[in-house]
Parts: structure tokens; C-alpha cells; sequence
């Protein structure tokens, strides 16, 4: 038992002295402590502690619902503090935790607050309880705070049903409120009317994803993303105009397993944060940006930071086609995310940070024109245009992708039938699962921290005596042999190993080595 807290002995409930609400900073939750007093002065509330224009607007709702609930507050001067004080509130989800802090101040006897009670409404001006921007998000993050009772308006709720150790009490305005913690019955719960949910109706989805039993040929790519999609690797396709780059890319969504509970509240989450469309499906987002789109767009920003298109793939796919014509400073700001998966917007206002566990996919066309090394037609760029297109995607962004594949022309009647997404999608769901079980976390083989990678997986002294030699002779990064590293442990996964075999390290080294070959030639 500490300072903030005291012992109801009747009830045996520990009793908070503060009111308490959740903040969003990003995707992360803040715990609120919101505190009021009243005192005998000229009529006004003011309100403190870095609140934005939302919440100093708050003041005119609380005076409105003060007069709707007959409360006297001729010549009371009304102080409302937000704590942490150093740290920049924002929205509307404050409101029924600020109007219950300023009762609780005029009460001569308050009421009594369980411990890990919060409180997470917007109000109307007649003080009933309504929903706000980004609601959604703001309840799981004060789940995963540790509140226990969480007060929220009348919506649906079943998207928390797993969380059956807190206690979601819904009513509709301030009076059930107060009656509901003085323990006075009120209306029940399952006759509340329901208040819709701040949606935004998701188009209908403008990229179709195909099967890949309707790829033909490109053995080696099928491959490729198999494992890309097993340990959460990034790959990097070059070939002509035609050659099946934009093919293979839109079916690899179709190999992704379906996300968990906790995963479609996380994806929505980050969708409800930047006002994008998002129903609350357990597919993977694909997306798909186009080369003309702004850093900001890509990695987040914004006065107050939003997540950009790295941060709405994540658990998915990020498609990147034409990457050559992206401006270079766009491509640089992959660098820490494809590594962390998180992606950082650093801000005066303030610096957030979003998820961004992705799949990287990117196509580009060797050179302008597109036929560079092409046997079907002529390049008509000179090697100073080709080598400036090219030097777009600098050394450190082909360092952290995995896979660099040349593709070429297939014939049409190429007869080679490509196994069905479905079959494949278990193959990398099984995979998948096996990774979650060695970390005991959501990570993937291509971002899971080096220690924990070190701890949990066990190579034998010949294995990296044999990547230190390969190495040296290919002239690799530390980097890239720390990847090779990663691959042969989802290689290994994929074929439903416990330890790194001797065949999936000679793959993964495989694959490095003609990596390394094939942006030599592309850079030549």
C-alpha cells in the first residue's frame, strides 16, 4: 500500500485518492492523474498541465454538465491538474475524469474509488458519456496499464472479451456513474442503447492478391518469400518491365498467417491513430505506396507525429514498386525500422515511436528504361544514368535486406504450377509459431534482439567457424553475417527443425553469397 491509496476496511477494497484516465503518446498509453480543487473565487475553470486545444475546451463541458447536474457553482473558481504536468496531453478522453474530479472536490462526502479504477469518456453537454477519435486504442492500452475497472460510454465491447481479469462498466452518463460507485443499482448493462464507434468505412480493396498456384516458373522467388514470410525477412526484386516482379509481390500477402486477437487490436489500433480505413480483420495489411510519396508519409510525422505507411503495414507488407524512383532520403529512412521494427518521429513538440514489424517487399527496374541485361531488348541508358538510378538504394539499405533476386522474363507457357497460398500459409503459420515459442514474444527471426537471438539459438563452433571464413572471402558485413545467422534459423523452421542444420546453413549462405553477386552486377 503506498501514499496514493487507502484501505476501505468495511470493504476490504483498497480505495485511490486520485482520479485516473489514459493518454495516448503514438501507440503508447499514458496514465493521467487527474486532480481538481474548488475554492471561493470569481467564476472560471482553468485547467493545467500541458493540456492542447481539445482539453482547454474541456472547461466549457465541464461547466455545462456541472449546471446539468444542478451543482452550484456561482463565484467557485475551478483548478483541474493533468499530472505528469511535463507532458503534452491531447483529446478528449479526459473529460469524465475531469468532471468526477471536480464532484469529488465539492462533495462533502466523496465518493470511494477502487484502486486501478479509470475513467475514459468524452462528455456532451448535458454530461452523458460519448464516445471519442481513437477510442479503441486507448481502452487496450489501459488494459495493458493494469486497470482492472475500466468506466467507458455504452459501446461494444466484445472486441475485449479475452481480458477477463478487467472489468469493462459501461454507462451512459455521470449520474449512472456516481450512482454505479456508490453502489446504488442502476440501469443494467445489456439495456444500455449502444453508441456507434468513430468508423471509417474502408474501400472496397483495390489491389487483388493472387494465388500462388497462379505463378508460373520463378522457383527461386516462390522460395525466397516462403522464407521471407517464415522469419519476417525483406526481399529486394530487379528485372525487366513484364518480368513478374508486381506479380509475386501481390501474392506473397497470400502467404501470411492470419493475425492473432491481440495483433488485430494492435494493427486497428495504429489505422484508429491515423484516421486511415481499417476494418478489424485478422488478413495482414498490405500496403502500397506510390515512388511520389514524402518521408513523412513514409516514416510518420505531422506536428503532432501519426504513424506513416511503415507503421500501417506492420504485421504486414510493405510494398515499395519502382523503388528507383523514390528519392534516395526516402529510401534512407528504412534503415532503423527494417531492423527495429519500430519507426521513430522525432519532433519539437515531442518524439513518438510506432510499430513497424514489416515485410518489406521492393521491385525496381535495373536501370530507367528498364532492360538492362535484358535479352529481349536493347538498354538505351548510359552507364552514368543507369549507376545514378541505382545508387539510390545505397549499401546500408542492401545490407538489411535479405534477399536480392535478378528475375527474369518467363516464357508463357511455362508449365511449372506454383503450390496454393493456403498450403504455404501453413507452412509459415507453423513456422511462425515456433519462433513465438523460443522468444516467448511476438519476434520474428529478422528483428529479434542479437542477445535473445544468441541465448536462444545454439550454433555449433564449426557452423560459425564456416560463416567467419565465408565471410571474410565474400568480404560480408558483420551485418550481413549476422543475417545469414537469422535465415538459417527460419530455414531451419520452415523444415520443422529444433537446431540450425548443416543444410540450412549451406542455403542461407547460398542465398548471401548470390545476394552479394547480384547487386555487384546490378552496380556495374
Amino acid at each position: 500500500m503506498n501514499s496514493y491509496t487507502n484501505f476501505n476496511k468495511k470493504e476490504g477494497i483498497p480505495i485511490s485518492n486520485y482520479i485516473y484516465s489514459v493518454g495516448m503518446s503514438g501507440l503508447a498509453g499514458q496514465v493521467i492523474r487527474v486532480e481538481a480543487t474548488v475554492r471561493e473565487d470569481k467564476e472560471q475553470c482553468v485547467i493545467i498541465g500541458l493540456p492542447d486545444v481539445s482539453i482547454k475546451e474541456s472547461k466549457e463541458r465541464i461547466l455545462n454538465c456541472l449546471h446539468a447536474l444542478k451543482k452550484d457553482i456561482d463565484m467557485k473558481k475551478i483548478t483541474i491538474h493533468l499530472s505528469p504536468a511535463d507532458v503534452k496531453k491531447q483529446g478528449t478522453s479526459h473529460d469524465a475524469a475531469m468532471l468526477l474530479a471536480v464532484l469529488q472536490a465539492m462533495a462533502k462526502h466523496p465518493v470511494k474509488i477502487p484502486e486501478k479504477t479509470c475513467f475514459i469518456a468524452a462528455l456532451t453537454l448535458t454530461g452523458e458519456l460519448t464516445t471519442f477519435h481513437s477510442m479503441i486504442p486507448t481502452i487496450h492500452q489501459a488494459i495493458l496499464l493494469g486497470f482492472k475497472r475500466i468506466y467507458i460510454p455504452p459501446i461494444e465491447i466484445s472486441l475485449f472479451a479475452q481480458a477477463a481479469d478487467v472489468e469493462l462498466i459501461r454507462m451512459p452518463d455521470m449520474t449512472s456513474l456516481l450512482s454505479h460507485l456508490k453502489g446504488t443499482p442502476s440501469l443494467f448493462d445489456e439495456e444500455l442503447p449502444l453508441l456507434p464507434l468513430e468508423t471509417i468505412h474502408e474501400e472496397t480493396e483495390k489491389i487483388p492478391h493472387i494465388c500462388f498456384s497462379a505463378i508460373r516458373g520463378h522457383e527461386a522467388a516462390k522460395r525466397a518469400l516462403v522464407l521471407a514470410a517464415a522469419g519476417g525477412h525483406h526481399v529486394l526484386m530487379s528485372g525487366p518491365p513484364g518480368c513478374g516482379k508486381s506479380l509475386v509481390a501481390n501474392a506473397f500477402h497470400t502467404i501470411l498467417p492470419d493475425l492473432r486477437h491481440d495483433e488485430v487490436l494492435e494493427v486497428y489500433s495504429i489505422y484508429q491513430m491515423a484516421k486511415q480505413a481499417r476494418s478489424l480483420s485478422e488478413r495482414p495489411p498490405f500496403r502500397s505506396p506510390h515512388h511520389s510519396s514524402s518521408e513523412g508519409a513514409i516514416i510518420g510525422g505531422g506536428r503532432y507525429p501519426k504513424p506513416g505507411e511503415m507503421s500501417l503495414a506492420h504485421r504486414g507488407v510493405l510494398f515499395l514498386d519502382e523503388l528507383g524512383h523514390f528519392p534516395r532520403r526516402v529510401i534512407d529512412t528504412l534503415r532503423q525500422p527494417l531492423e527495429s521494427g519500430f519507426a521513430v518521429v522525432n519532433r519539437v513538440e515531442g518524439s513518438d515511436q510506432f510499430p513497424a514489424a514489416i515485410n518489406l517487399i521492393a521491385a525496381t527496374n535495373p536501370c530507367p528504361c528498364g532492360y538492362y541485361g535484358s535479352h529481349e531488348k536493347y538498354c538505351t541508358c548510359g552507364d552514368k544514368v543507369r549507376l545514378k538510378y541505382m545508387q539510390k538504394i545505397t549499401g546500408p539499405i542492401i545490407d538489411r535486406v535479405d534477399f536480392v533476386l535478378g528475375m527474369k522474363n518467363q516464357g508463357v507457357f511455362e508449365t511449372s504450377a506454383g503450390v496454393p497460398s493456403e498450403e504455404l500459409r501453413s507452412i509459415v503459420t507453423a513456422a511462425r509459431d515456433r519462433q513465438r515459442i523460443r522468444y516467448g514474444a511476438n519476434y520474428t527471426n529478422a528483428i529479434v534482439p542479437i542477445k535473445l537471438f544468441e541465448e536462444q539459438v545454439r550454433l555449433s563452433p564449426t557452423q560459425l567457424a564456416r560463416i567467419q571464413t565465408v565471410s571474410s572471402k565474400e568480404k560480408l558485413s558483420r551485418r550481413s553475417s549476422l543475417k545469414i545467422l537469422r535465415l538459417a534459423r527460419t530455414i531451419s523452421d520452415v523444415r520443422g527443425e529444433d537446431t540450425v542444420s548443416a543444410a540450412a546453413m549451406d542455403e542461407a549462405l547460398n542465398w548471401k553469397i548470390q545476394d552479394s553477386r547480384v547487386h555487384g552486377s546490378l552496380m556495374r
